[in-house]
């Protein structure tokens, strides 16, 4: 072992060079705890193609958390493949008001509505009604995108705007979204992030550890 080492053969504190072997390695091919180079194996790391644990690239894969052009993940950012699901963010539903107040505009606030499907796409509704609430574009755009999606019940933030009730924001029911997917689904990357975990593993055995 050396402090700082060259040679690709033996081991060093600090390792640079082609194809590096150390604790923190710098190179292409680096092999080591930190590495920073092209295809780079190491505990966590930095370059383009690296195989780590914890890492950022160009492409590659962590089985922890990697971030990326392209890559594979347990968990992650941009153009990275999420394996491990996700939980929902803790939410807390927001105070309610009584919708007939709204509408006699005594008040503003959230209301708990339903989302009903109907040939011109989902509108607010209570008790299977669809109800004369007008929606401002961003809130018709958020219904259009996420109502197909599984969400039936909102909570609506609604206000008496003149002659008209305007719904101007819509906050989900806490819990009322699945996070993880079909079974099947689930099950697949439950699959791919063992398999990954195992390639990086071998990886490592094979070209870290002495």
């Amino acid at each position: 072992m050396q402090v700082v080492s060259t040679n690709p053969n033996e081991f060093g504190i600090l390792a640079i060079g082609q194809e590096a072997w150390g604790f923190i390695a710098i190179g292409q091919m680096a092999r080591g705890v930190f590495v920073l180079g092209q295809l780079a194996v190491g505990v966590a790391g930095a370059g383009q193609c690296c195989a780590c644990i914890w890492g950022v690239g160009q492409v590659g894969f962590g089985v922890g958390w990697f971030t990326a052009m392209v890559g594979l993940g347990g968990r992650g950012y941009g153009g990275v493949l999420r394996l491990i699901p996700g939980l929902d963010p803790p939410r807390q539903a927001p105070p309610e008001v009584p919708l007939d107040q709204v509408v006699a505009g005594a008040t503003t606030g959230y209301v708990k509505l339903d989302v009903l499907a109907t040939e011109a796409g989902p509108v607010l509704a209570q008790a299977g009604r669809p109800l004369p609430i007008k929606l401002t574009r961003s809130v018709a755009a958020a219904l259009a995108t996420h109502g197909p999606a599984g969400i039936r019940e909102v909570f609506a933030r609604v206000r008496r705007h003149g002659p008209v009730v305007l719904c101007d924001q819509l906050v989900e029911v806490p819990g009322s979204r699945s996070t993880t997917g079909s079974k099947g689904l689930l099950f697949l990357r439950i699959a791919t992030q063992m398999a990954l975990a195992t390639v990086w593993w071998a990886l490592f055995v094979e070209l870290v550890l002495p």
